[in-house]
C-alpha cells in the first residue's frame, strides 16, 4: 500500500499539505516489520501488572465516558413545559420526552464490516493472530492483516459519530481481531475532530501511549488541531514537547497549527490581549524560521489574521510584505484580511492599494471586498463620502458582486461623518426599497438622529427620532444619548431634560455618555451647579467607579461656562483672568482627584515641573491654574518647566502630535491670560514651556493682597489668592493638592 492509499478517507484539517504516513513512509512493501500491527496492553491499575485485553479496555472507557457527557449534556431541541408548582412532573416529561427523542434519532446499528465478508475475507479464520504467530507468518501474510485493519480503520473513520466508531470497533472484537495500529487510534481521534469532540480526542491519545503504540506526524498534527477545538492550550504545546522527545521534527503544520490556537484561542478574562497573542505566534514564527522550515500561504495568513485581531493595520500590512518577501503568493483570503484590517482602521489609501494588487492578482472581487473598502471610506480619520458611493456604483457593474444590507449601512456611515445627511437618508432608502429592511437597526437610525443634528439642527434629529418610532424601533441608551448631547449642542436643556425623563419612563438606566450629555446640557445653560450635582450623583451611585479624563474634561468645560474653556481663554484679556466661582469648583474637583491619585501631572518633591502631557485641554487649564496657586504658596527655587508634549521631530504614529501643539497653545494662553512671561523649551525629547525663577518672583510681587474670604485654604498665600481675584467662598475646599 502506498501512504496515500493508507490514508484514504481520514478527514483533517486544511493545515495538512502531504503529510506521510509513518508506518510505509518507504513504499509498498519496504519495511514490513514497521507494518507488523501492536498487541494493545493496558495496566492494571490495582495489580500493577500488563494483561492482554486488545482494544476492550479502550472501548470500555470510551463507551463509559461517551455515556456520563451525553448524560450531562442538556436537550437543547426540547423546550419542556413545567407542570404544576413543583419541579417533579416537568422533570418527569422531560426524561420522557428526551428518551423518545434519543430513540427516534439513533436507529439500531448496522454491522460496518459486512462488506469485508462480500469481499471474501474470512474474519474468523484470517485475522486472528496470537502474539507468538507474528514471528512465523510470512510477509504476506501480514501484509495481508494489514489490509485488513487498514480497512477496518477506514471503516472508523467514516463513522458519523463517535458512537458509530466504538460500535465498529465492537464488531472487530467480536470478529476475534485483537490488534490495532495507530492508525486505528488516529481513526478515532480523527471522528473525534469530526464532531467537534476535541477533549475525548485527547483522552484517545492517552490510551494510544499507554498501549504502547507510538504516534506519527499526522496524529501528533491533528491532536495540535483537536486541541483547538476544546481550546487547550497549555496541552497542545505538551504535545509538541513529546513529539520532539520521540524524535519528530515539527514542519509547517505544526507551527501554522499552533500559531491558530495561540491567536484563536487565547486565555480568556483578559489574561492575554490579542496584541499579546500576536506576539506569542510571531515568537513561533521566529522559531519555525530558525529550524529553516518554509512558512505557507495558510502560516501568514494566520499571523495577519492575529494582527487584525490586536487592530494593527500596519503590522498586517508589514506581515504581508514578509509573504511576498518569502515568494509565497497570496491567495483570496490573504486579500480578504488585508481589506478588512484597512477598512476596519480607516487605511483607504492602503485599502484601495491592496484591491489595486488584488485585481493584478487576478484574484476577484466580491461583495464584501467592496464592504471592507466603503467601510475604509467610512473609517478614514477624513471620511470620504464620495469615494464610497463611487465604489457603490463600481460594485453593481461587476459579475455576481452586489450590494446587501451590509453596504448600505457602511453607505450610511460614510455620508454622516461626511456631513452628508442627503447621501445618508439616500442611502437608507435604497436599503429599504432593495429588500434589506431586516439590515435596518436602532444603530441605523442613531446615525441618521446625529447626522441630522449635526448638519440640519436640532429639529431634523428629532424628526428623525419620529420616524423611528413610528417604524416600530425600540430606542436604546445611544439613541437618548446623541439626542441629549443634540440639546446640549443646540442649548435646549428643556429638551434634553424631557428627553432624559422619557428615557427613564422606558426603563433605561443613564449610562455614561448620557451623564456626560446631561452635564455638557446644563454646561450649555450656563448651569455649573447643577452640572457639578449631575456628576457627584455619578459618583456616589457607583455609575462613575472609574473616572475617565473625559468624564473631567466634560465636568470641567461645564463649570467655565457655556462655551468651554477654549472660549474663555480666548475672551480674557492679558494678566486679567477673571476666576469665577464655577471655575473655583473644577479647581476643587481636581484637587480631590488628585488625592485619590487620579492625576498626577506634579511630584510632590519638585513643584518646579508640571506635566500635562496626559490631560485633555480643559484638564491642562484646571491642572495650569491649581499648580500656580500651590507653586505661589511653597516658591520653587529654579526655574518653572511645563511639559505639553513630545518633541515636534518625533511622532507616535496615532495621530497625537497635533493634539499635543494645541495643548502647547493652550498652555502658552494659560500662561498670558494670567500675566506670567513664558518662552519656548524645545528639547529632544519633549515638547516644553519655560518660566524663569525671576519672571515668577517678579510677577508674585507685583500681585495686589487677597482678602480673607478666599475660596482657597488659608495655607494659599495672600498674592496668589489675589491672583484668582475671588469674591465667593466655597466650604469644603481642603489643601489636596500633591
Amino acid at each position: 500500500m502506498a501512504a496515500q492509499a493508507l490514508l484514504h478517507g481520514f478527514s483533517y484539517n486544511p493545515g495538512v499539505r502531504g503529510a506521510s504516513n509513518p508506518v510505509s513512509s518507504k513504499g509498498e512493501f519496504a519495511g514490513i516489520e514497521s507494518m507488523m500491527p501492536h498487541t494493545l496492553h493496558f495496566m492494571l491499575s490495582k495489580s500493577g501488572q500488563y494483561a492482554r485485553h486488545g482494544l476492550g479496555a479502550a472501548v470500555a472507557e470510551l463507551e463509559t465516558e461517551l455515556v456520563a457527557l451525553e448524560t450531562a449534556k442538556p436537550n437543547t431541541s426540547e423546550k419542556p413545559q413545567r407542570v404544576g408548582g413543583g419541579g417533579g412532573g416537568g422533570g418527569r416529561q422531560r426524561v420522557k420526552a428526551r428518551q423518545k427523542s434519543q430513540s427516534t434519532k439513533e436507529p439500531q446499528h448496522t454491522p460496518r464490516l459486512e462488506w469485508l465478508k462480500q469481499e471474501g475475507i474470512d474474519l474468523t479464520n484470517e485475522c486472528i493472530l496470537e502474539a507468538d504467530e507474528l514471528c512465523s507468518r510470512s510477509a504476506s501474510g501480514l501484509l495481508k492483516l494489514q489490509q485488513t485493519i487498514w480497512r477496518i480503520n477506514r471503516s472508523i473513520s467514516r463513522s458519523s459519530s463517535v458512537t458509530e466508531a466504538l460500535g465498529v470497533i465492537e464488531e472487530m472484537k467480536a470478529a476475534g481481531i485483537d490488534s490495532a495500529n495507530e492508525g486505528t487510534y488516529l481513526a478515532l481521534i480523527t471522528v473525534c475532530r469530526r464532531q467537534q469532540q476535541g477533549e475525548r480526542a485527547l483522552s484517545i491519545y492517552e490510551a494510544m501511549k499507554q498501549a504502547g503504540v507510538k504516534p506519527g506526524m499526522l496524529t501528533y498534527n491533528t491532536l495540535i488541531s483537536c486541541c483547538h477545538q476544546a481550546k487547550r492550550l497549555e496541552d497542545a504545546f505538551r504535545i509538541k514537547a513529546e513529539m520532539e522527545a520521540a524524535g519528530m521534527r515539527p514542519d509547517v503544520v505544526t507551527y501554522t497549527a499552533l500559531m491558530a490556537l495561540v491567536v484563536k484561542t487565547g486565555p480568556y478574562r483578559g489574561r492575554s490581549s490579542p496584541a499579546q497573542r500576536l506576539g506569542k505566534a510571531l515568537e513561533l514564527y521566529k522559531e519555525m524560521l530558525d529550524r529553516s522550515i518554509r512558512p505557507d500561504a495558510i502560516t501568514f495568513n494566520t499571523l495577519m489574521f492575529a494582527g487584525a485581531q490586536a487592530k494593527l493595520p500596519g503590522k498586517v500590512l508589514e506581515i504581508y510584505r514578509m509573504m511576498i518577501a518569502a515568494g509565497v503568493t497570496a491567495n483570496k483570503f490573504t486579500f480578504g484580511i488585508l481589506l478588512e484590517s484597512a477598512g476596519s482602521g480607516g487605511r483607504l489609501k492602503a485599502a484601495l492599494e491592496v484591491f489595486n494588487e488584488m485585481c493584478a492578482a487576478g484574484v476577484a472581487p466580491q461583495t464584501s471586498t467592496y464592504n471592507f473598502l466603503i467601510e475604509a471610506c467610512a473609517s478614514a480619520p477624513h471620511p470620504n463620502a464620495e469615494k464610497a458611493w463611487a465604489l457603490y456604483e463600481e460594485m453593481k457593474t461587476i459579475d455576481n458582486v452586489s450590494p446587501n444590507g451590509q453596504t448600505y449601512n457602511h453607505l450610511i456611515t460614510a455620508s454622516c461623518k461626511s456631513g452628508d445627511h442627503a447621501g445618508a437618508l439616500r442611502a437608507h432608502e435604497l436599503m429599504r426599497d432593495s429588500g434589506f429592511s431586516k439590515a435596518v437597526t436602532s444603530s441605523t437610525f442613531n446615525k441618521l438622529i446625529q447626522s441630522a443634528s449635526k448638519s440640519e439642527g436640532l429639529d431634523s434629529a428629532f424628526q428623525v427620532y419620529k420616524k423611528m418610532r413610528e417604524a416600530g424601533y425600540k430606542p436604546d441608551v445611544i439613541t437618548f444619548g446623541t439626542l441629549v448631547s443634540a440639546c446640549g449642542q443646540g442649548k435646549d436643556l428643556a429638551r434634553a431634560l424631557t428627553v432624559s425623563e422619557e428615557m427613564e419612563s422606558l426603563g433605561i438606566k443613564r449610562n455614561q455618555v448620557v451623564q456626560h450629555a446631561l452635564i455638557g446640557a446644563y454646561g450649555q445653560a450656563g448651569q455649573w451647579q447643577d452640572a457639578v450635582d449631575i456628576f457627584r450623583m455619578m459618583q456616589q451611585s457607583g455609575e462613575m467607579e472609574q473616572p475617565t479624563a473625559l468624564s473631567y474634561g466634560i465636568i470641567f468645560d461645564a463649570c467655565f461656562g457655556k462655551e468651554g474653556t477654549n472660549v474663555f481663554l480666548d475672551t480674557s484679556e492679558p494678566g486679567k483672568l477673571d476666576i469665577t466661582p464655577g471655575i473655583e469648583a473644577a479647581i476643587g474637583l481636581y484637587e480631590e482627584a488628585v488625592a485619590t491619585g487620579f492625576f498626577k501631572n506634579v511630584v510632590e518633591d519638585d513643584l518646579s515641573r508640571c506635566d500635562v502631557r496626559n490631560m485633555n485641554c480643559s484638564g491642562t487649564v484646571v491642572a495650569l491654574l491649581a499648580w500656580l496657586l500651590h507653586a505661589g504658596q511653597i516658591p520653587p527655587t529654579s526655574d518653572l518647566i511645563i511639559v505639553t508634549g513630545i518633541s515636534k521631530g518625533e511622532g507616535d504614529g496615532k495621530g497625537r502630535k497635533g493634539r499635543y501643539r494645541k495643548k502647547h497653545s493652550v498652555a502658552e494662553k494659560v500662561l498670558q491670560a494670567v500675566g506670567l512671561p513664558c518662552k519656548q523649551l524645545n528639547t529632544v525629547t519633549m515638547q516644553a514651556l519655560s518660566v524663569s525663577l525671576e519672571a515668577f518672583n517678579h510677577w508674585l510681587s507685583d500681585l495686589p493682597e487677597v482678602e480673607d474670604d478666599c475660596y482657597f485654604n488659608e495655607a494659599v498665600t495672600s498674592t496668589v489668592g489675589t491672583l484668582l481675584n475671588s469674591s465667593e467662598h466655597t466650604e469644603g475646599a481642603t489643601d489636596n493638592f500633591r
